[in-house]
This record gives C-alpha cells, sequence and structure tokens, in this order.
C-alpha cells in the first residue's frame, strides 16, 4: 500500500513594503519639477525624464508606429547625398511611421509623420538621420533605429522652460518616483535627491 502523499505545503503571502506617497510642490524655472516625499526631496528634469518615457514607450512597439498623414507634405532638403541614404533606409523609416518620397535634387518629401510629432518635428528628425548618416554612423538596423528614436523622444517630449500643465507634471513625477525612470536615453540622471538632514545642515542647525 502506498503511503498518503504528503499535503502540499501552503507558501504565505510575504508582506510588501508600503509605497510611501510623493507630493508634487510646483515647479522649479519652468525646468525642474520639485517633488516631496517624506524627508526627502527631488529635483526633477521634467525634459530628460519625459524623453526616457516615451523613448522606452516607442521602442517597446513590435508592430509599426502610428503615423498622420500631412495635408501638406513637408519638403527636406537633404543635400544629394543625404536624400539618397535617408533613402536607402525607407523600410525603417515606415516602420517608425514616416512617409518619405523622392522629390529630387538632394530633397525628399515627407508625406507621412509619427503621431506625437508636428510636421517640423519630423522633418527635423530626418534631418538629424541624413546627418547621422553622414557621419559614417552607419550601425546594424537597431542601432540605427535606436539612435532615431532617439530624436524622436527628445523633439516630442515636453521642453525645458515651457509652461507644463499640472496633470503633465504629476505624471512624469511619478515615472520617476516610481523606480520606472532613472536616466534619460543619453544615461544622464533625471533627478537630484536632497534630504532634509542636508538641508538642515546647509543652513547650520544641526
Amino acid at each position: 500500500v502506498k503511503p498518503a502523499p504528503e499535503p502540499e505545503a501552503v507558501q504565505e503571502a510575504l508582506p510588501m513594503p508600503e509605497e510611501v506617497p510623493f507630493t508634487v510642490l510646483g515647479e522649479l524655472f519652468d525646468t525642474y519639477i520639485v517633488a516631496q516625499q517624506g524627508e526627502e526631496a527631488f529635483l526633477i528634469d521634467k525634459h530628460a525624464a519625459h524623453e526616457r518615457v516615451l523613448f522606452d514607450r516607442l521602442r517597446a512597439q513590435k508592430q509599426e508606429i502610428v503615423s498622420q498623414t500631412l495635408l501638406a507634405p513637408q519638403v527636406c532638403r537633404l543635400g544629394q547625398e543625404g536624400a539618397a541614404l535617408v533613402l536607402e533606409n525607407l523600410s525603417l523609416l515606415d516602420e517608425l511611421g514616416y512617409g518619405v518620397e523622392e522629390f529630387g535634387e538632394g530633397t525628399v518629401l515627407l508625406r507621412q509623420v509619427p503621431m506625437d510629432l508636428s510636421p517640423e518635428q519630423g522633418a527635423d528628425c530626418l534631418t538629424s538621420l541624413a546627418q547621422d548618416l553622414q557621419e559614417g554612423r552607419r550601425e546594424d538596423r537597431d542601432s540605427l533605429r535606436d539612435n532615431l528614436l532617439h530624436t524622436m523622444a527628445c523633439k516630442a517630449a515636453i521642453k525645458g522652460g515651457w509652461k507644463t500643465s499640472d496633470q503633465e507634471l504629476e505624471r512624469v513625477a511619478r515615472a520617476v518616483m516610481s523606480g520606472q525612470v532613472k536616466y534619460c536615453p543619453h544615461g544622464r540622471p533625471v533627478a537630484i535627491e536632497l534630504t532634509q538632514k542636508e538641508l538642515e545642515k546647509q543652513f547650520k542647525r544641526i
């Protein structure tokens, strides 16, 4: 007779640490979000943090990026070499939401841009791509894609020095305070932390 199987051990749920709430206190120089969490204060570079949020979102998309058709196509003057190099990468541009056609005499016609970009921003991205290719930055397709996504995210991100709504500041701050975003796409930190104790030392209170 086989012995009865031992009852399966029930795993107890481990207590999760409580999330410490934070408060957005405002903005400094229309560039840095000021947030407080407990006895710590944070200065968040809103452009750098938002750029990272957009870059990660764009990079994670597996399907083609949604585009918008321009009512008035943009003529981009890239020079003979620049235009030729951009046209060699039409499949990548199509995947990222651009609609580009040859227009002759070193120019291309931009008929579609990614949904998050204005026509002017889309044209700026093509110009940056052409410059990168002419300067010899002709890495593999994945690297070229990341470079273009960096430029797209930078163009679409909220700008330092501009007025930003409270709701947008809250969304950007939440991405940083949750730990989702720590560095911009170029590797620079997006926030500076200052404790209450460090402030009190500065004011000779302790």
